[in-house]
C-alpha cells in the first residue's frame, strides 16, 4: 500500500511508487511508439512500393524503387505494336489512320514505341508512345540516324539520353506513376472514387442531421415514455451486427427495386449509421441548459427554429466528431457495397480496388497504387480534424 503524506494544505496525498515515478513513463513511450512503428510501417512501404514495378516487388518487396525511377538512363527498345499493348485511348489508332493494331505498317509510320527492357519483361506491358510528328525532323542520334526516322528491328534502341528534352521528361514522369495512371485507367477508380464520394457525403449528412434532431427530441421534449422507447430502438439497432441482416435487407432492397442503387445504399448506411450518431448527440445535448430552450420558446420560436438556431450552433463539436466517425466508417465499408452492388456503375472504391486487385492478380505495383489511392483521402481527413475529432469525443463524454 502506497505511503501518504500531508500536502500544504494539510491533505493527505499517496506518495509515488517507485514504479510510478521511474519505469511508468518509459514504458507507456516504449509502449506507443512500438504501436506506432506497427501502425505506420506498412503505410510507408505501400506508399514507397507503389513506386516498384512488377519485377522489383517479386525479387524484393523491401527494396527501395529503383526501376522506375531511372528510366531515362538507360537504353530503350524500338518494338513494334501488338495486341496485349495498351493505348492511351479506345480509338487511339483510329485517329491516327489504322483500322487496327494488326496494321503494323501504319502505326510505325505514325508512333516511335519505346520499351523499358527491365520494365514488364519484354511483355510489351510499360512502352512509351511517341507520335513522330512531335520528334524535330532534324534531330540525330549519335551514331548519325535521324531519330524520327528511326523504325522497330531486332536490336534497334536508342539511349534514353539521347532524346529530345521534352520527349525524355514525359517518358521519365510517365513511367514514375505508371502504376497510379494503370491502376486508374484499367479499373476506373475515377467512377468508383465518386461513388464513394456520393455515399459518403450523403449517408454522413442524413446521419448527422437526423441524428441531431433524434438526440435533441429524446432530451428536450417533454415525452419521457416516447423518448425511452426511442432509446431502447436505438440502443437496439447499435447492438445488431450487419452480417446478421444482410440477406433481409438484400431481400427487402430487391422488393423495393432499390438494390444496385445509390439510394438503396445511402439507406443503408444512415440506418446503421444513426445508433451511434443518437448515442453521442443525446450525451451531449443533454448537458446544455434547458433554459435555452425554454426561452426560445417564450420569445415565439417552433421547435424547429429552436434546433436551428440554438441546438446546432451549440454542438458543433459533436457534429464534427459524428460526421468525422460517419464519414471514414463509410468511406471504408466494404461489404454492404460488394452485396447490393453488382454493377461497375454503383460500385465503391474499396469494392472496385479488390475487383480490380483479383483481376490483375500479376501487376502487384498497380494494386498498391489502387491501395494508396484509396487510403490517401481517409488520411487526409484524419489528420486535417485529428484534433477537433478528440475534442468531440471528450465533450460527448465528459458534458453534463
Amino acid at each position: 500500500m502506497a505511503k501518504k503524506i500531508k500536502d500544504p494544505n494539510n491533505q493527505e496525498a499517496p506518495r509515488t511508487s517507485f514504479f510510478g515515478k521511474y519505469l511508468s513513463k518509459p514504458i507507456s513511450y516504449i509502449v506507443f511508439i512500438f504501436w506506432s512503428i506497427i501502425t505506420v510501417a506498412p503505410l510507408v512501404w505501400m506508399f514507397y512500393s507503389s513506386f516498384k514495378s512488377n519485377e522489383e516487388l517479386v525479387k524484393d518487396i523491401y527494396a527501395l524503387p529503383h526501376d522506375l525511377l531511372t528510366v531515362t538512363d538507360g537504353y530503350l527498345d524500338v518494338v513494334e505494336p501488338t495486341p496485349n499493348m495498351i493505348f492511351p485511348s479506345k480509338n487511339y489508332l483510329q485517329k491516327l489512320g489504322a483500322k487496327s493494331v494488326k496494321d503494323i505498317k501504319t502505326v510505325n509510320e505514325k508512333l516511335l514505341i519505346l520499351e523499358a527492357p527491365n520494365i514488364g519483361g519484354h511483355k510489351k506491358i510499360k512502352v512509351n508512345f511517341i507520335p513522330r510528328s512531335k520528334i524535330p525532323a532534324d534531330f540525330k542520334l549519335s551514331d548519325g540516324t535521324y531519330l524520327r526516322d528511326l523504325m522497330p528491328g531486332p536490336g534497334v534502341r536508342v539511349s534514353a539520353k539521347e532524346l529530345p528534352g521534352n520527349i525524355r521528361r514525359e517518358i521519365k514522369w510517365s513511367s514514375i506513376w505508371w502504376n497510379y495512371t494503370s491502376a486508374w485507367r484499367n479499373a476506373s477508380l475515377g467512377l468508383k472514387f465518386v461513388n464513394s464520394i456520393i455515399y459518403t457525403v450523403a449517408s454522413t449528412f442524413l446521419v448527422v442531421i437526423l441524428g441531431l434532431m433524434l438526440g435533441y427530441g429524446t432530451t428536450k421534449f417533454q415525452f419521457k415514455k416516447i423518448a425511452a422507447a426511442i432509446a431502447a430502438l436505438v440502443g437496439l439497432g447499435y447492438l445488431l451486427d450487419i452480417n446478421q441482416l444482410l440477406v433481409p435487407l438484400f431481400l427487402m432492397l430487391t422488393n423495393l427495386h432499390l438494390t444496385n442503387t445509390h439510394l438503396g445504399i445511402v439507406l443503408v448506411y444512415t440506418a446503421f449509421g444513426l445508433p451511434m450518431a443518437v448515442m453521442l448527440s443525446s450525451t451531449y445535448i443533454k448537458g446544455l441548459p434547458y433554459s435555452l430552450v425554454e426561452s426560445a420558446y417564450i420569445d415565439g420560436a417552433t421547435p424547429f427554429r429552436t434546433f436551428i438556431s440554438i441546438i446546432v450552433p451549440m454542438t458543433v463539436p459533436v457534429i464534427v466528431t459524428i460526421g468525422i466517425m460517419t464519414a471514414l466508417g463509410i468511406w471504408n465499408e466494404f461489404l454492404l457495397v460488394l452485396v447490393f452492388a453488382s454493377s461497375e456503375f454503383t460500385k465503391s472504391l474499396p469494392v472496385g480496388v479488390y475487383s480490380f486487385s483479383s483481376k490483375t492478380g500479376q501487376q502487384l505495383g498497380w494494386q498498391i497504387a489502387a491501395l494508396i489511392i484509396a487510403t490517401v483521402p481517409v488520411l487526409i481527413v484524419y489528420f486535417i480534424f485529428q484534433k477537433r475529432l478528440a475534442e468531440g469525443v471528450a465533450g460527448g463524454a465528459i458534458k453534463e
